[in-house]
C-alpha cells in the first residue's frame, strides 16, 4: 500500500514538473509572437512610408516630364493665354 502511495506522489511530481515546463515554454512562444508582431508593424510602416515616398517621387517627376505644372502656373499665376496651334508660325534662319 506504500509502494502504491509512493508511484502516485512520483506520478504527481512527474505531471507537475511537466505542466511547470510547458508553462514556461508557452510564456517564451507569446513572448516571441509578440516579439515578431512588434517587428511586422515596424517593418510595415517602413513599406508604407518607403511606398508613399516612392508615389510622390514619381508624382513630382510625371510632373516635371510634362510641364503641366509649368504650363498651369504660366495660364493662372501670369495669366498667359493657352497658345492655338493655328496661329504657331516657323522661324527659319
Amino acid at each position: 500500500m506504500l509502494n502504491h502511495h509512493l508511484n502516485m506522489t512520483k506520478i504527481n511530481i512527474v505531471l507537475g514538473l511537466v505542466i511547470v515546463v510547458l508553462s514556461f515554454y508557452t510564456i517564451i512562444w507569446h513572448h516571441q509572437n509578440y516579439l515578431l508582431e512588434e517587428k511586422s508593424k515596424v517593418i510595415k510602416n517602413q513599406n508604407q512610408r518607403t511606398m508613399a515616398l516612392r508615389k510622390q517621387l514619381l508624382i513630382e517627376h510625371s510632373e516635371k516630364i510634362s510641364g503641366a505644372e509649368i504650363k498651369q502656373k504660366a495660364l493662372n499665376a501670369l495669366q498667359m493665354k493657352p497658345v492655338d496651334p493655328k496661329k504657331v508660325r516657323t522661324v527659319l534662319l
